[in-house]
């Protein structure tokens, strides 16, 4: 896992990610952030972010991935942000072995 000082982002805006993650889903589900962000030499604005969640039923999993991304997009302002949901059931998907590769745990 790579050190969080390597994320192109503020201090504000990491913190306002976690917040919005706080109010949005359970108490330890976990999130990190994945993708050209978290390459200092890289360029690309959008901010990757993967969920893992305890949540069972899949629409109340999305409801709190759609919270958090409305809260994103409230507090960091209408930028290109994907959030990637992985939840207790779903299928294993490329995605996920990606994002875990890549990734720099934010909670």
């Amino acid at each position: 896992m790579k050190p969080i000082i390597d994320i192109r982002l503020r201090e504000k805006d990491i913190d306002n990610i976690k917040n919005a993650f706080g109010q949005s889903f359970l108490p330890g589900d976990q999130l990190w952030i994945f993708g050209s962000r978290v390459y200092p030499e890289k360029r690309g604005g959008d901010i990757d972010l993967y969920v893992e969640t305890q949540i069972e039923n899949i629409s109340e999993a999305l409801k709190a991935k759609s919270k958090f991304w409305v809260l994103l997009q409230d507090n960091l302002g209408e930028q290109k942000i994907d959030v990637v949901l992985n939840y207790v059931g779903s299928a294993e998907l490329l995605i996920y072995k990606v994002a875990r590769n890549e990734e720099i745990r934010l909670i």
